[in-house]
């Protein structure tokens, strides 16, 4: 299948990379030095779970205009969302699906009113990768699993079909046609741990130790939960206790993507990972007075 990677950044480059390793013709699109080194060769990967291979992709900055994608990985920071999905309309044809790897809950919002729901596939991605060097994906840690399902239940065979492919490229993907409430259950726990993470620049073990940090983190999980539930999101009822866990078993020296972001002087998803919780919480009647104070 014909694969356009919106975005060839740690996810996106790594997902990416193993479709084409196993034959799949992939575009990759990307910008400055990371697009130069790939075109000239290739993207590399280093994994810490397996041996470091290059992949053969067709590196461009903007997806080409007449040449429509079987699949198309959205993977670019939210706060590029909007700007992103005009760069792929080229790339949409009847028969292309969507999947989004973002942070958040937003952008299957997004491309449904763009595109139509029968063409989004919203995604979680449980891996810790990121760009080592201009053309290099480093795999540093985490299941490496992704979960996938049809924003139209309709499409659930095609999703189906998506992950018996993308598994035998290499993914650990699986098909979960409740995904909504795994995108949930994943924000209830990464969005509060980053937004105290970042203010702070503590990492997890101090955060999870101290009993004011750990108790502010856990009121904000239980906010976003209530903010799921109210939306209409079937959360099971220990989500809560679930994504505390989550914290309590992350890596000691552990820091969120946004919290490196940060270090490193980039644009923050701070409104995809805090923000919308406070304003969806204003708009359903749903108090958020410590969610609301962190997006503050």
């Amino acid at each position: 299948m014909h694969v356009v990677v919106m975005g060839t950044g740690g996810v996106g480059g790594y997902f990416g990379a193993l479709l084409a390793r196993a034959g799949h013709r992939v575009t990759a699109i990307a910008r400055g030095a990371h697009l130069d080194a790939m075109r000239a060769s290739g993207l590399r990967v280093e994994s810490a779970v397996e041996p470091a291979f290059t992949a053969s992709v067709s590196a461009t900055p903007q997806p080409p205009a007449d040449d429509p994608a079987d699949l198309v990985m959205l993977c670019v920071k939210s706060y590029d969302t909007a700007a992103a999905i005009e760069r792929i309309r080229p790339s949409i044809a009847p028969r292309t699906l969507v999947l989004t790897l973002q942070n958040g809950v937003d952008s299957g919002d997004l491309l449904a009113a763009a595109f139509g729901p029968r063409h989004v596939v919203e995604g979680v991605a449980y891996v810790e990768t990121t760009v080592k060097a201009p053309g290099v994906i480093g795999q540093l840690g985490g299941p490496r699993r992704i979960l996938m399902g049809a924003r139209d239940a309709a499409n659930q065979p095609r999703v189906a079909a998506l992950v018996a492919e993308t598994r035998e490229a290499g993914w650990l993907a699986e098909h979960v046609p409740a995904i909504r409430e795994a995108l949930w259950s994943k924000l209830v726990f990464i969005g509060p741990f980053a937004a105290v993470n970042t203010l702070t620049d503590a990492p997890a073990r101090v955060i999870r130790d101290n009993p004011a940090t750990a108790a502010l983190i856990r009121q904000a999980m239980a906010e976003y939960a209530a903010v799921g539930q109210a939306t209409g999101v079937a959360l099971p009822a220990d989500a809560v206790d679930k994504a505390f866990a989550t914290l309590l078993a992350f890596p000691a020296a552990g820091h969120s993507s946004m919290s490196r972001d940060r270090q490193a002087g980039k644009r923050l998803e701070a409104d995809a990972l805090v923000g919308t919780i406070a304003r969806r919480g204003a708009a359903l009647g749903v108090p958020t007075p410590a969610t609301s104070t962190l997006a503050a």
